[in-house]
């Protein structure tokens, strides 16, 4: 991919290794410091390479020399150390292994949990340990995410580690790293890329093209990093140097503190209204039993004022062997009497009447009011979904470049990705699907899965789903 960027290093470095000769041994190669190690472990590649395919010599047991396998094993090993020490490469093999090996190291320095997992899975789904610091150590001086790997799989204890738990493993440990100085770790591998590309291509090089940065970030799980830097190219920047990345990974930062600030000053503002709600809520409940106690009081104490007139319209009837003459009665005043109370016996049980209609009332209110937010948290679900976020154009397209037309390995990642506790498990999940289909984690398909569902997860972050 980074073929034309190393032309110049190789030039330099193939001299610096032939000299004027067409040939060199790999015991030349190995003993020179000046070569760096990891081009060193492509020449001892290919020297193990020649060793298995190409052993000018073999020893066994004969009648007359019983060898048993510890003289087997000792004669082996100083025979393979002769053999390495007289390996020879020509010319063309010296360019081409130092082409293959220059561009591994700037594939590193851009895509370093990429390339890690490309080197340690080559050949099987599981490697064990010391097969991972072989692979690994001749990295150390170019960037540290190589030890880091190493010394975080013997915390855990690792004796091997499958694709599935590399992704786990690098995906925590680069949000680890990242987690506390992300701008000043990234500008460190920024300024270590343009310093190898000045390099390699024999002159400065201090702006790198966008779609590079990209792959930059992304791989180091900086999927915020890397939306804020495509509003930059989208806006017509089209390369980045130093002070241009750190001013946009900076301003990026500001903006989501705003944002958060924001968003918790507006979830204490709601948190009070509710609180204040609730109060008003309460004192009206209370408000409402107070009357409703009071009431009750009035309509106990118009029992009251109503027993005695009963009793004394009894003791009337009772009496009725008084003179008339002495408790003279008409006939008028007896039947206002009788209308009186008969005004009060209707206009006082009205009240209790009223009250409970006017209950019946609330309680129809608040089972509106439930109905009608059942149906809005039933809407807002659906719009959170993760299918929401992607239109058929796109599906299509997720279908066809990345499960080569397998709608039901699709549909079974998506579920997957549906149920996904955190934004970090999906992440690994995705990860993990695309490597087992050997799909370039940075084609545009890739990326725009990898996107859509972090926008799934961090919507603030980012436009997503369906208009």
């Amino acid at each position: 991919m980074w073929e034309n960027e190393t032309i110049v290093l190789i030039t330099s470095m193939k001299k610096r290794i032939l000299g004027d000769k067409d040939k060199i041994r790999y015991g030349k190669i190995s003993s020179d410091t000046a070569i760096p190690p990891f081009i060193k472990d492509m020449f001892k590649k290919r020297v193990e390479n020649f060793i298995k395919n190409e052993s000018p010599l073999s020893v066994q047991s004969t009648p007359h020399f019983d060898l048993n396998p510890d003289d087997l094993k000792t004669l082996r090993t100083r025979f393979l150390d002769v053999f390495r020490e007289a390996a020879s490469f020509h010319k063309k093999e010296v360019e081409e292994i130092l082409r293959e090996a220059l561009v591994l190291r700037l594939d590193y320095l851009i895509k370093p949990m990429g390339t890690m997992r490309r080197l340690l899975f080559e050949q099987n789904d599981t490697v064990d340990f010391p097969t991972m610091e072989n692979i690994l150590r001749p990295f150390y001086k170019v960037l540290p995410y190589a030890e880091e790997m190493l010394k975080e799989c013997k915390r855990l204890g690792k004796t091997s580690i499958t694709t599935n738990e590399y992704g786990t493993i690098a995906t925590d440990l680069f949000h680890g790293l990242m987690e506390e100085e992300p701008v000043k770790i990234i500008m460190r591998d920024f300024s270590l890329l343009t310093e190898y590309l000045s390099e390699a291509k024999g002159e400065e090089v201090t702006r790198i093209e966008g779609a590079m940065v990209e792959d930059f970030l992304v791989d180091r799980n900086g999927w915020g990093f890397r939306r804020a830097l495509e509003v930059e190219i989208n806006l017509g920047k089209k390369d980045f140097n130093s002070v241009d990345l750190e001013v946009t990974l900076n301003r990026y930062l500001k903006l989501k503190e705003e944002f958060s600030r924001q968003e918790a000053e507006d979830g204490h503002s709601s948190k009070k209204k509710q609180e204040v709600k609730e109060t008003i809520e309460l004192k009206e409940e209370t408000d409402s039993e107070v009357v409703h106690e009071t009431r009750e009081k009035e309509i106990d104490s118009w029992k009251m004022e109503e027993e005695p007139e009963i009793e004394e319209e009894k003791t009337w009837d009772i009496e009725e062997v008084l003179d008339e003459e002495t408790f003279p009665v008409t006939e008028t005043e007896d039947e206002e009497i009788k209308q009186e109370k008969k005004e009060k016996s209707k206009s006082k049980p009205m009240r209790i009447i009223r009250r409970e209609k006017k209950e019946e009332e609330i309680d129809e209110e608040v089972e509106k009011e439930d109905s009608v937010l059942d149906t809005s948290m039933e809407g807002d679900f659906e719009r959170n979904g993760l299918r929401n976020y992607i239109d058929d154009k796109t599906e299509s397209a997720f279908v066809k470049k990345l499960f080569g037309g397998d709608n039901e390995s699709y549909n079974n990642l998506v579920n997957k990705l549906e149920e996904a506790e955190s934004w970090r498990v999906a992440k690994i999940l995705i990860d993990n699907e695309l490597f087992k289909r050997d799909v370039d984690p940075f084609s545009r398909e890739a990326i725009k899965l990898v996107d859509t569902v972090y926008t799934h997860y961090y919507p603030e972050e980012g436009v997503g789903g369906k208009k």
